[in-house]
């Protein structure tokens, strides 16, 4: 989407401080110039200047394409030899922000949340595996490669797991948001039931043995 609009352009301007030069020095010369009164140039628009210690001045001006010249011209006869110049092409951000946060926020409610994992405090040992070898607590969010069996899958756990692939890579993978996009997109659990949070854990152990 172009947020762009008008046909006036923008160009941020660093108007860097020469440090060998006093206060007093440098503006003798900025009056012997002119600068005040030829910078920017007629038909130039001061959106902002602000001075940042240490660098210099910043402005921010606004102007149709054709000024381009009379500024670059007027930097030229009037900056040089007081200022170290340089110039960037730029453009208002804040509304194109607003609606590119409007927008993610809106994502992710459709989504069922955002994409901060959820750590359960409780452990489940699944007891997949077999032998006797250490269990890794479970994660409460999927099965591990060490919970995913041996054995081939049924058309249900070919069918979870097709949905839960396309969960993540949606970019979901709190629990609360698995959880209500599997009930979302129909899938239930091997009992028929809708997904809840504190079932999901169970259904991903019994299916792990």
């Amino acid at each position: 989407m172009d947020d762009s609009k008008g046909d006036e352009i923008m160009l941020t301007v660093f108007l860097k401080h020469d440090q060998s030069q006093p206060l007093d020095e440098f503006q003798t010369k900025l009056d012997d110039r002119g600068w005040w009164e030829n910078f920017p140039p007629e038909g130039v628009e001061i959106v902002s200047w602000n001075v940042v210690m240490g660098v210099g001045q910043i402005a921010t001006l606004k102007m149709p394409p054709s000024k381009i010249q009379a500024v670059n011209v007027a930097l030229e006869k009037f900056a040089w030899g007081v200022f170290r110049t340089e110039v960037y092409v730029t453009y208002d951000f804040k509304a194109v922000r607003e609606r590119l946060a409007r927008e993610s926020k809106e994502r992710q409610q459709a989504g069922g949340g955002g994409s901060s994992t959820v750590t359960l405090l409780a452990e489940v040992d699944s007891g997949a595996g077999g032998g006797d070898h250490a269990r890794l607590p479970h994660n409460g969010l999927y099965m591990e490669q060490w919970q995913a069996g041996t054995g081939n899958a049924t058309p249900y756990e070919a069918a979870l797991g097709n949905a839960l692939e396309e969960v993540f890579s949606a970019g979901i993978y709190d629990l609360t948001g698995i959880v209500k996009a599997l009930n979302r997109m129909g899938v239930q659990t091997p009992d028929g039931d809708a997904w809840t949070e504190d079932g999901y854990a169970v259904v991903m152990e019994r299916l792990g043995r």
